[in-house]
């Protein structure tokens, strides 16, 4: 089945140079809630680094493969990630300015990627990161195919995570290509995947921690409840993410081996045809037939 479905997105891959207003966007831009906020800061405050680090690592083997579309899909997915770290940079400021300190976080993810770019090989490292971009794509297909969840967000940030969303999905396929052709390892790639799963839950658990405790709201267990209840039961994203990471074990694995596609189109669609974020958005979210027509 891997072997059928490679390649399947390729066409799919577009860098998209778009910018955000995320001003004005508020402390609790999640269900106005600080413990599901913080969650969500405790991730995307890594993305700028490690998409950086994904950039390199994938740059770093393009002179070794031998398939022009693989390396074709490989100089866009660069580019999209170049667009998505600079974006998720001016959101961690935008966070920052009410005194969350994302700059702590990031700087904690930095430290990891530092000590683990001189013990691990360049291939290791490589490995490491298609695991990482597997979560992301994970966590894309968990929005994307229930995009109500963004109903709960800042539209502001809504607009602008819903277009990574959408651009990760495009390109799920290509970091993990790029390993399996410059390095091709099976073991490599599950010691990969093991210590991107490490690096996940320091980062969304004990970091989330950290910033609960700084902003005061350590001990607001209406909000760790509420928080909880979004993580495992309603919608239950971390339920819904595990059918979605467990399937990278298989010696036979391919990302589009769950051809989410379809789920995409609608953004896609809207936003060709009128240029606008916010109007892909809502008709994304909220299946509006007006702007859905406006596709047609």
């Amino acid at each position: 089945m891997a072997l059928a479905n490679r390649k399947i997105g390729y066409d799919e891959v577009r860098p998209r140079d778009l910018h955000f207003d995320m001003t004005d966007v508020p402390k609790y831009w999640m269900s106005n809630d600080p413990w599901t906020t913080h969650w969500w800061n405790a991730l995307l405050a890594a993305v700028p680094d490690g998409e950086r680090w994904v950039m390199q690592c994938v740059r770093s083997h393009l002179v070794k493969l031998k398939d022009e579309k693989v390396r074709k899909a490989g100089i866009d997915f660069i580019k999209q990630e170049h667009y998505h770290a600079r974006e998720h940079d001016i959101m961690n400021q935008a966070v920052q300015k009410h005194g969350i300190p994302m700059d702590e976080v990031e700087q904690a993810f930095k430290n990891i990627r530092a000590f683990l770019q001189k013990v691990l090989s360049d291939d290791m490292q490589l490995s490491v990161m298609a695991a990482g971009e597997h979560f992301t794509g994970t966590i894309s297909a968990v929005f994307v195919e229930h995009p109500e969840i963004f109903r709960d967000f800042d539209p502001k940030l809504g607009a602008m995570i819903a277009w990574h969303m959408i651009e990760e999905t495009e390109h799920k396929s290509v970091s993990f290509d790029v390993y399996q052709d410059a390095v091709g390892s099976y073991p490599k790639r599950i010691a990969g995947m093991v210590l991107m799963t490490a690096i996940f839950f320091t980062i969304s658990e004990y970091q989330r921690l950290r910033l609960v405790a700084k902003d005061g709201q350590l001990f607001n267990w209406r909000s760790a409840i509420k928080a909880l209840d979004f993580q495992f039961f309603r919608p239950g994203f971390m339920r819904l993410l595990v059918k979605h990471y467990v399937p990278y074990y298989l010696p036979n694995f391919h990302p589009w081996d769950h051809d989410n596609r379809e789920a995409i189109q609608v953004w896609k669609k809207v936003f060709d045809a009128t240029g606008d974020t916010a109007k892909a958005f809502r008709a994304f979210i909220e299946g509006e037939p007006e702007l859905k027509a406006a596709a047609a």
